[in-house]
Order: structure tokens, then C-alpha cells, then sequence
């Protein structure tokens, strides 16, 4: 039942966009009682996180895949990287202006160290970091503090933020690799 609910909620809100969809038209197409579709998500916001969540553990298996078969320079990996999420998070604004009004967020945003997305990608910064010190490509940072403050800057708030001030999201991750992760490298020459 959730996965149709879900399924039907996906189908309308690429039709229609998520904010002219209500909960009603979601039961009503799912087939299913407001009753039922309530018990299961209470509101809108909850329905695209379970989305998004999923849309999330699908990019983190992309990204494993990536680095996985990357032989490129550290400094090129975590650019990509990087750049990946930005325009992972742009591809669903419409979404995230929902989500951001909501009580869930909040609780998110208390919890974000334990957030296994944050947690993923700050481990693999971490890595990365790590391997570009053993290489002498890295400057003398710390990759634990390093890799914490860089996974937890492409914030999707943030994104939005930048994105309603005229930047598009490949000027966002650009300009965000230009700032903090270029001047981590020893050897520029490679990005």
C-alpha cells in the first residue's frame, strides 16, 4: 500500500508539480480512503521525504559506483563528487520548498552529523582527504575536521537560497570547488 501511495504521489507531483497536489487527489487516484493514505503519511511533507529518501539511497549507490572505478586525482573525485550532490539537490527545488517548511526539518537539521547521507558522504571527503595526504598532494589540513565542514556545506537550504539569488546549480558547485575544495591541493594544474 505505501508503495502505491508513493508511486501515485511521484506520477501526480511530476504532472502536476508538488505544490498543486493535495492529499486528497493522492488517495483519490491511489484508490484508497484519505483515511488510510493519513495513517500511512500525514501530511505531503512526509510523502516527499519518503520519496526524496529513496531518490537519495539510489545517487549514494551511484556515487559508490563512481568511486569505486574513478582512477582520477583526488582533488578531480571530490570536485565531482561535490558537484554531484549540488545538482542532485537542484533536481527537486519544487520539493525541497516544501520540506523546508516542515516540523520534520527541523529534527533533521538538529540530527544532521547522524544523518547516514551526511555521515556517507563526510566518510568519503574523509578518504579522499586522507589519501591526499599519504600522496603529498594535500595542504596541511585536517581531514576529519576538513571533510565534516565540506559535507555539510552543500546544505540543500543553502542551494535553494543561492539558486532564488540568480546562480544556477552548476555556477553553485563551481563557485563551491573554487572556495573549498581547490585551495586544499597542493597541485591545481590536475582540476
Amino acid at each position: 500500500m505505501s508503495q502505491k501511495i508513493l508511486d501515485t504521489a511521484q506520477a501526480l507531483f511530476n504532472k502536476y508539480g508538488v505544490e498543486d497536489v493535495s492529499m486528497h487527489q493522492v488517495a483519490k487516484t491511489a484508490g484508497i480512503g484519505q483515511g488510510t493514505l493519513y495513517r500511512r503519511y500525514p501530511s505531503k511533507s512526509k510523502i516527499c521525504f519518503s520519496l526524496m529518501e529513496a531518490k537519495i539511497d539510489r545517487f549514494l549507490q551511484e556515487l559508490d559506483e563512481y568511486l569505486r572505478n574513478s582512477d582520477e586525482p583526488v582533488a578531480v573525485r571530490i570536485r565531482t563528487i561535490i558537484t554531484r550532490v549540488i545538482l542532485h539537490f537542484n533536481e527537486d527545488l519544487e520539493w525541497l520548498r516544501v520540506m523546508l517548511t516542515t516540523d520534520r526539518l527541523e529534527e533533521t537539521k538538529n540530527h544532521l552529523c547522524e544523518n547516514p547521507p551526511f555521515t556517507y558522504l563526510r566518510l568519503q571527503i574523509k578518504t579522499l582527504l586522507e589519501d591526499a595526504a599519504e600522496q603529498g598532494t594535500l595542504m596541511p589540513v585536517d581531514p576529519q575536521f576538513t571533510s565534516v565542514m565540506m559535507a555539510s556545506l552543500p546544505r540543500a537550504d543553502i542551494i535553494l537560497f543561492l539558486r532564488d539569488m540568480g546562480y544556477s546549480a552548476e555556477q553553485i558547485a563551481e563557485q563551491y570547488c573554487r572556495s573549498f575544495v581547490d585551495p586544499l591541493f597542493v597541485d591545481r594544474s590536475t582540476l
